[in-house]
């Protein structure tokens, strides 16, 4: 991308030193050199002393100068080296906060048996675990679900007069198919036989999952609203009998088979058992039929890879409700009420909400009547005044903190009058479970007899390590919340609520559709969403991510009149291979392992890069660190031999490999040779 005088960025890029933390590095706080400290005394002595005009090497003054500057140097490198956990609280008081745990969200499938083959009301809030090494992982259903004792018996797609079945096997669609054909046109349709005693009632949950392609960049704000993309209109309906009865759509979280998620239906109390016009002769079923109504599609056409019954969202955490809040005693202030305590931790960001009792003030004979008031949560009580009702809650301590009267009020004084009417606890990456892994049924309910997740779960995030909050810490302080180098978007675009994001980078200029000519008034943020280490294929943001970022830095941070566009970045492949000398005394294969995870961390898109905070967007792979990272394991004596392969491509030994400005790289496995010392 060619660089543009709008957007030209700030100078004041943290520089990485030795540390003192787990990580090694941790960013520069002040220059700790005594040139730096002499310099800066040197720049003061104009507005100081102006008569001091004479800076020769043995004038008393220059000396006491440059003993100071090195008396100063120690002080300085011990302030560089304060240790990770208490930069990232002297961060968190300027502002910066750890980002907290994240829950992951899978979809999960009940199983009924009631006697009479009516639908079973399972409520929000009902509970299932996963058993993991670090215990049990609880997921509670996020909205109510009546589970049908029915079955999906017959899937077909209806292409012109035809109605084409689709194979069904024991877990749903044997394959991949396209829900209204190839080329899907109005009138085109797919048909659901369900099989079962009874109809569904009052409603009926179904589960798809859609194979898409990487999603188109999302844009939002600018001068103008930007138009929307035209989409099919697709309807459900019933066949009762022989006639149709349309179906109402109470929920839609697939956006027209854009995306996988669930489809909820209101359907008819009864409705009688049939057979499609088209269809072969065959017992009676209950038909469902989804039906282009009108409308092309623009882009590639929907691809079914799955599709369930009795499927409901869930979230990998536990809610509490009606809990009083504990104050937490401070020895210098002990009638103080500004700090009180939830029960339960991590408690995940944006889920608790809090009822305060009103004070009755100089109510003496009690006729004013009770009431309560909700408070809000804010991330920092610094910009609110002495009536405004908000509060802070840090995740990890359940510690809530309300105003002191001048920033933000104080709580009235009372006996259990702070409750937690509800919040939510749990998150992290343990969440993450595989398909099939949330099977144990915590609550009780008639008739169900089973659960299980399908689908893997996705998404889900531990609290940001110390290391990371200190790393970033300069540019939030830098940016103040507000975008306005490009560098900002990508920094916080990580706020972005309801965005699962690891990385972003902000690109000035950078819109989809004008490829590689900067537009003025444009910023693209490439969006890099959480992955498991080891995995095989580059990760990709989803739709709703992309949305989420685009609307959020419009909405919040972003200048009137820019438009932010969001999208995936692209990865670029890189194979390494290598012949290395290794120590004979040690485990061959434990120590090839260890040389090409070095290999793989230094490349990785979040781990790797020379600070360890990720491999910078663009970074040029080049030849002589990548000896340095395997020379450095212990073990590796020597590496005779090192070339590259770069999508497929053999590059010649002893290259280095430029990366494409914005992309990132993704590495392939090392092939380590084993060679003999040459003599």
């Amino acid at each position: 991308m060619t660089d543009v005088w709008w957007a030209r960025d700030s100078d004041e890029e943290a520089r990485m030193v030795p540390g003192p933390g787990p990580s090694g590095v941790q960013p520069e706080l002040v220059e700790a050199t005594r040139e730096a400290v002499r310099g800066a005394v040197r720049d003061r002595i104009p507005g100081y002393t102006p008569d001091w005009t004479s800076f020769d090497r043995q004038d008393a003054g220059v000396a006491l100068v440059r003993l100071f500057g090195t008396q100063a140097e120690p002080v300085l490198l011990r302030v560089n080296r304060l240790p990770e956990k208490i930069l990232a609280e002297h961060l968190n008081t300027a502002g910066v906060r750890r980002r907290p745990a994240t829950a992951a969200a899978a979809l999960l499938e009940f199983t009924v048996k009631p006697p009479d083959g009516a639908s079973v009301l399972v409520p929000a809030g009902f509970q299932a675990a996963a058993t993991g090494t670090g215990g049990d992982v609880v997921y509670e259903t996020d909205q109510d679900l009546y589970a049908t004792p029915a079955t999906l018996s017959v899937l077909a797609v209806q292409r012109g007069g035809a109605l084409e079945p689709v194979p069904l096997g024991p877990n749903g669609p044997g394959r991949p198919f396209a829900p209204f054909g190839t080329e899907p046109r109005p009138g085109n349709a797919l048909w659901l036989g369900l099989d079962g005693i009874a109809s569904p009632f009052p409603s009926l949950s179904l589960g798809f999952v859609v194979a898409v392609a990487p999603p188109v960049p999302a844009a939002d704000g600018g001068l103008t609203p930007l138009p929307l993309e035209p989409q099919p209109l697709l309807r459900w309906d019933v066949l009762d009998g022989g006639r149709f009865r349309p179906a109402e759509v109470v929920r839609d979280g697939t956006q027209g088979l854009r995306a996988s998620g669930t489809v909820e239906l209101r359907l008819p109390r009864d409705w009688a058992p049939g057979q499609p016009p088209t269809a072969r002769p065959s017992p009676p079923l209950r038909w469902l039929r989804l039906q282009v109504a009108q409308g092309m599609f623009t882009v590639a056409p929907p691809l079914v890879s799955g599709l369930r019954l009795n499927t409901v969202a869930a979230t990998a955490a536990r809610t509490f409700f009606d809990e009083p809040l504990e104050p937490v005693q401070d020895p210098a202030n002990p009638s103080e009420r500004r700090r009180l305590r939830l029960s339960q931790v991590p408690i995940l960001a944006g889920t608790v909400v809090i009822e305060v009792d009103d004070d009755p003030g100089m109510d003496l004979f009690g006729t004013t009547e009770e009431g309560a008031s909700r408070w809000q949560e804010v991330p920092s009580l610094a910009a609110y005044g002495p009536d405004d009702h908000v509060f802070v809650v840090d995740y990890d301590t359940g510690v809530v903190t309300f105003g002191d009267g001048v920033n933000g009020a104080p709580v009235p004084p009372g006996f259990r009058n702070v409750r937690a009417v509800r919040y939510r606890v749990g998150g992290g990456a343990a969440g993450a479970v595989g398909a099939g892994a949330v099977n144990g049924v915590v609550t009780a309910r008639p008739f169900v007899t089973g659960v299980t997740n399908p689908f893997p779960a996705t998404g889900g995030a531990d609290a940001e390590p110390d290391a990371d909050v200190v790393r970033r810490g300069v540019g939030e302080l830098r940016s103040r919340g507000r975008a306005v180098a490009p560098a900002d978007y990508g920094l916080l675009a990580l706020r972005a609520p309801g965005a699962s994001i690891a990385r972003a980078n902000g690109v000035p200029g950078l819109h989809p559709d004008f490829a590689g000519t900067p537009i003025p008034g444009v910023v693209g943020v490439l969006v890099v969403p959480p992955f498991e280490a080891g995995g095989t294929e580059p990760p990709v943001p989803t739709a709703a991510t992309l949305r989420a970022v685009a609307a959020y830095l419009s909405r919040e941070v972003a200048p009137a009149g820019v438009t932010v566009v969001a999208g995936p970045v692209a990865f670029r492949r890189i194979g390494v291979e290598a012949r290395v000398v290794l120590d004979t005394g040690q485990d061959r294969a434990a120590l090839l392992a260890r040389a090409a995870d070095a290999v793989t961390t230094y490349l990785d898109p979040l781990r790797g890069g020379e600070n360890g905070g990720g491999w910078p967007f663009g970074g040029a792979v080049r030849h002589t660190a990548l000896v340095r990272r395997l020379l450095a394991v212990d073990g590796v004596l020597a590496v005779s031999g090192l070339s590259l392969t770069a999508d497929g491509l053999r590059l010649p030994p002893c290259t280095d490999h430029p990366i494409p400005p914005e992309d990132l790289v993704w590495p392939e496995r090392p092939l380590l040779i084993p060679v003999e010392e040459p003599a």
